[in-house]
Parts: structure tokens; C-alpha cells; sequence
């Protein structure tokens, strides 16, 4: 909330353009106060309020549809620019072959907006490996329809990052794991 403050409202009513009588302060007319009217007045829309980026989902049936919805996307992208698509999970999620040339792709989606994705140690220790060419594709905004089974995931606009490499300065620590110290006796 606010703070409440004292201060001399003359100075700002001053600024405000609202008229006050000298010899009387207290006696403000605000309905000679420049304004507007109703009229001129649009009703406030509500933002539109986007989740950030990426974010942990707890149902399980629903983190499948996302990343299932992600990277048939991916694959309908590449497949349409003549690679040969196999989809792996580990290390990465799509091994593409287009004669001699491998490209490795790390899908990400989230029904959020398209501003961070989570990334394990090995993903980023994968991607910035100079013997691997790695891609990263995110298919944010994803719209999951939970009433049917299995859920159904549509629409997501798509981020692509061709040869990509994770700088340090894009990284921020998440979480830890705590080695617990051996008990003594």
C-alpha cells in the first residue's frame, strides 16, 4: 500500500491547474478544476497479465503434452528444411542428419512467455562442447486443454536459436545440490 504523508496541498493543487481563493484555502471549487468528462473517458482494459518465462509443472500428464507439442513443432521444422529428424530425450531431444551434417536440438516449451527456459548442467555442458553443433528451439505460449486424455496441447509461438552456445552472462543459478557433511559420532 501507500504511505500516508502531510504536506501543504496548495502547490499541488497549484501544479493540477485547480484554482484556490486566497482568502479562503479550505474552499476548493473543484467543479471549475480543469478535467475531463465521462465521455472523454475510456473505460481502463485490464492487462493482459503473461506468465514468465519457463517454470516447473507438477502434473505430470501436462509436462508430456507440452514437451511432446514442442517437439513435433521442432521436428515439422526441420523435417521441412530436409533434415532427417530422430527423436533421442538424452542428451538432447532431436539428432538431425542432412547428408554429412549433424545438428543436435534442445527443445523447450512452456505455456509462458518466451523469456527463460530451464536448462540442466548437461544441456548447457552439451551445448557449449565444440564437437557438438546444438540448436535451441522454444515453442512458448502453449495453450494445454486439460479436459481431455490425453491432454491436448495447440498453438505457441517459436523462438529459434541455430548454433547456440549459452554465455555465462544468459545463466543464472537456480538451485544447488547440498552434499551433506559425513555424521560424526
Amino acid at each position: 500500500m501507500g504511505k500516508l504523508i502531510q504536506m501543504p496541498a496548495l502547490p499541488l493543487l497549484d501544479l493540477a491547474g485547480i484554482p484556490v481563493h486566497a482568502d479562503n484555502p479550505e474552499r476548493i471549487p473543484l467543479d471549475k478544476s480543469p478535467g475531463f468528462t465521462a465521455d472523454q473517458i475510456e473505460a481502463p482494459k485490464r492487462p493482459v497479465r503473461r506468465r514468465r518465462g519457463a517454470g516447473y509443472i507438477s502434473d505430470p500428464k501436462k509436462r508430456k503434452a507440452i514437451e511432446t507439442h514442442a517437439e513435433d513443432r521442432a521436428i515439422a521444422h526441420y523435417e521441412s528444411e530436409g533434415w532427417t529428424v530422430t527423436r533421442l530425450g538424452k542428451p538432447y531431444d532431436l539428432h538431425c542428419t542432412r547428408g554429412a551434417k549433424v545438428r543436435h536440438v534442445e527443445v523447450k516449451g512452456t505455456t509462458g512467455a518466451p523469456t527463460s527456459v530451464e536448462l540442466t548442467i548437461n544441456e548447457v555442458l552439451h551445448a557449449r562442447d565444440d564437437a557438438n553443433t546444438v540448436d535451441l528451439y522454444v515453442v512458448s505460449d502453449i495453450r494445454v486443454d486439460t479436459r481431455t486424455d490425453p491432454y491436448t496441447a495447440s498453438e505457441g509461438e517459436v523462438s529459434h536459436y541455430p548454433d547456440w552456445v549459452p554465455l555465462e552472462e544468459d545463466l543464472r543459478p537456480r538451485k544447488y545440490e547440498y552434499r551433506l557433511p559425513s555424521k560424526g559420532n
